[in-house]
C-alpha cells in the first residue's frame, strides 16, 4: 500500500508542480522496454501528424500470469513537463485510455515472462496536435502506474539546415562538437520570431546531456540563425563499447564467458579498461542501441530471447573523485537510473555493476556525473572525441501569441562526422 501511494504522489507531482517526465519504469519485473518505429527510416520515437506512421510500445513483465493494462498519453511541452493549458479531448480524438489486448508469453525460456505491445496511433485514438507525449502505462486492477516513456508528434513547416562544426576553443577543440543550425520558416507568419520560436537538440537519444530552450541568435529574412557557441556545443563522446550475446551458449564480441546457475544464464563481459585521454580509435557501433535478437534465430526474438545478468566491470585503481559513474546506452532509456549506476570495490578496483537484460546486441558506455551537476560527461571513463560519429536531432517548436500549446513544426535528424 506504501508503494502503490508513493507511485500516486510522484505522478501527481508532475502534474502539479512541473517536473519534468522522464523515460521510467516503476516496477521491478518490468524490463526491455522500447519504442519501434514503423514507417520510417529511423528509429527515433516520432510520428508525423495526420499521416500513416505509427508507433508500438514493447515491453516485459518477469511473470508467469499475464495482467490487464491500460495506456493514456499526456501531452508535454518542450522541456517535458505536463502542458496544463490542454486537456485529452484537446489533443486526441476517440478514448483518453485503452486496453493494452496484444500479449504473449515467453517461448522456451529459462526465465518466464510476458510480452506487451501496443501501436498508436489506432483505430480507438487519434491525435490532433504536434509535440511532446507521454504513454504512460497504468495496471487497471490497483491503477498503479508502471511505465513512462516519451515519443514525439511532428509537422513539416519549417527546414531545419545543420551547420555543424568543430570548436576554434583550444580546450574543446579535440574533444567536442558545435552543433549550429538555421531554420526556414517561410509558411509561419510571426511578428515576434525570437520569442515564437525554440529549439532542443539531443545527441544520440540522450537525455541528460540534451540543449534545451534554445533562441536564434539573430534572424535573417524568413530565416532563424541559431549560432550559440556556447549553448550549442556538446562533448564529443567515443564510439560506444558493444556486447553481443545473441547466442546464449557462445561467446560473441565483448563477452568474456557464459555460465549457467541458479536457473537462470550470467554473462561476464570483458573487462573494460577507461579509454580516457586515450587516442581516437575508428570502430563501428550503433550511436547507443540495442537489438533484441537470437542466434540462431528461432521465431520471434520478443518472445524467444532469454534473460540473463549481465556482470559489467570497469577497471580503475581508484574511484572517480566526487562522482557517480554510470552505465548508459538505449537500454537505459537514455536516462540515469540508479538501477544502472555503478559500484566500486576497493578490493577488486573496479566498478561493477550487475544487469538483468534481454539477450541481444546493445551499445554501452561509462559515463559519469559530478556532485550537483545534471548531464553526464565521459571525458574520465570512455574517454571524448571532436572526430565521434553522433547522431542529432534537432526540433524546432513555435507557440505563436493567440496559441494555447507549442507545436513540434520541424524535425532534422543528421549524423556528424
Amino acid at each position: 500500500m506504501r508503494l502503490k501511494l508513493s507511485i500516486l504522489f510522484f505522478f501527481i507531482q508532475f502534474l502539479s508542480f512541473g517536473i519534468p517526465f522522464k523515460n521510467e519504469v516503476f516496477r521491478k519485473s518490468v524490463k526491455t522496454v522500447f519504442i519501434e518505429n514503423y514507417g520510417s527510416d529511423s528509429d527515433f520515437p516520432l510520428i508525423e501528424l495526420n499521416s500513416s506512421q505509427r508507433l508500438t510500445l514493447h515491453f516485459d513483465e518477469i511473470s508467469k500470469s499475464a495482467k490487464t493494462f491500460e495506456y493514456s498519453f499526456i501531452k508535454c511541452t518542450s522541456e517535458w513537463e505536463a502542458d496544463e493549458e490542454v486537456f485529452p479531448h484537446d489533443y486526441m480524438d476517440g478514448l483518453e485510455s485503452d486496453l493494452i489486448t496484444d500479449f504473449n508469453f515467453s517461448e522456451n525460456t529459462a526465465v518466464d515472462y510476458i510480452h506487451y505491445s501496443v501501436s498508436f496511433p489506432n483505430n480507438n485514438i487519434e491525435f490532433k496536435l504536434s509535440g511532446n507525449y507521454i504513454v504512460l502505462i497504468k495496471d487497471q486492477d490497483n491503477k498503479e502506474i508502471i511505465l513512462t516513456r516519451k515519443f514525439y508528434i511532428s509537422e513539416s513547416k519549417v527546414s531545419v539546415i545543420p551547420t555543424p562544426k568543430t570548436p576554434v576553443e583550444f580546450d574543446y577543440r579535440f574533444t567536442h562538437q558545435i552543433i549550429n543550425f538555421n531554420v526556414n520558416y517561410e509558411l509561419i507568419d510571426s511578428d515576434n520570431p525570437i520569442g515564437e520560436f525554440k529549439a532542443v537538440v539531443i545527441q544520440n537519444g540522450r537525455y541528460d546531456n540534451q540543449k534545451t530552450d534554445l533562441k536564434p541568435q539573430f534572424v535573417r529574412g524568413k530565416e532563424l540563425i541559431f549560432s550559440d557557441e556556447i549553448q550549442n556545443t556538446f562533448e564529443g563522446t567515443n564510439e560506444y563499447r558493444i556486447i553481443d550475446f545473441r547466442d546464449i551458449k557462445l561467446r560473441g564480441l565483448g563477452v568474456s564467458d557464459i555460465f549457467y546457475k541458479d536457473s537462470i544464464y550470467h554473462v561476464i563481459p570483458n573487462l573494460d579498461q577507461k579509454r580516457a585521454y586515450l587516442k581516437y580509435k575508428n570502430k563501428s557501433d550503433h550511436n547507443g542501441k540495442f537489438f533484441i535478437q537470437t542466434k540462431p534465430r528461432v521465431g520471434d526474438p520478443n518472445l524467444t530471447s532469454d534473460y540473463a545478468y549481465v556482470h559489467f566491470r570497469l577497471k580503475r585503481k581508484i574511484p572517480l573523485d566526487s562522482s557517480t559513474v554510470f552505465l548508459l546506452g538505449g537500454f537505459t532509456g537514455n536516462e540515469t537510473k540508479r538501477e544502472n549506476q555503478m559500484v566500486y570495490k576497493d578490493s577488486l578496483e573496479h566498478y561493477e555493476s550487475h544487469i538483468l537484460m534481454k539477450q541481444g546486441v546493445y551499445d554501452y558506455a561509462y559515463a559519469y556525473r559530478k556532485i550537483g551537476n545534471r548531464s553526464l560527461k565521459w571525458e574520465d571513463t570512455d574517454g571524448s572525441h571532436f572526430q565521434t560519429e553522433n547522431n542529432y536531432t534537432i526540433l524546432v517548436y513555435f507557440k505563436g501569441f493567440n496559441d494555447q500549446t507549442e507545436s513540434l513544426i520541424g524535425v532534422k535528424i543528421f549524423t556528424f562526422q
